[in-house]
């Protein structure tokens, strides 16, 4: 006759916790200035999609987070926003994980916004007065 089988307890297995969605992070970006325009805050945090974890209706992680304000939010979602970033010479993408390595460091946040608004100006001028030909 076989032993009889120990009951096994049920226990509940904790919930992994979800390491694409950072609230701490999203309430960080938003206290930067516009990374296209340069508006300060409060920004809204756009979640880049081109070339991130996304998926088709599938939002990205937060770590892929830029501020944008309003007005340039609607105009990147408006224009698209391969054409959006190609016009202002940003790479988003860059932006966005250097804001993920400095999280909640609200001044290097913006020292990180106001690095890839250079690269704009300096576009700018060389595009309006181009002296070095």
């Amino acid at each position: 006759m076989p032993a009889p089988r120990i009951p096994r307890s049920l226990t509940r297995r904790k919930s992994k916790p979800d390491l694409r969605r950072r609230v701490q992070h999203l309430a960080f970006v938003r206290q930067l200035p516009c990374v296209a325009c340069g508006k300060a805050a409060p920004s809204e945090a756009a979640h880049v999609r081109t070339g991130t974890d996304g998926g088709f209706g599938v939002k990205p992680g937060d770590r892929y987070a830029v501020p944008l304000c309003a007005a340039c939010h609607a105009k990147q979602h408006r224009i698209g926003e391969l054409t959006f970033w190609s016009a202002l010479r940003i790479d988003p993408l860059n932006v966005a994980l250097r804001l993920w390595t400095v999280s909640a460091d609200v001044k290097a946040g913006e020292r990180t916004v106001f690095r890839a608004r250079q690269r704009i100006d300096l576009a700018k001028s060389l595009i309006q007065s181009p002296t070095w030909l």
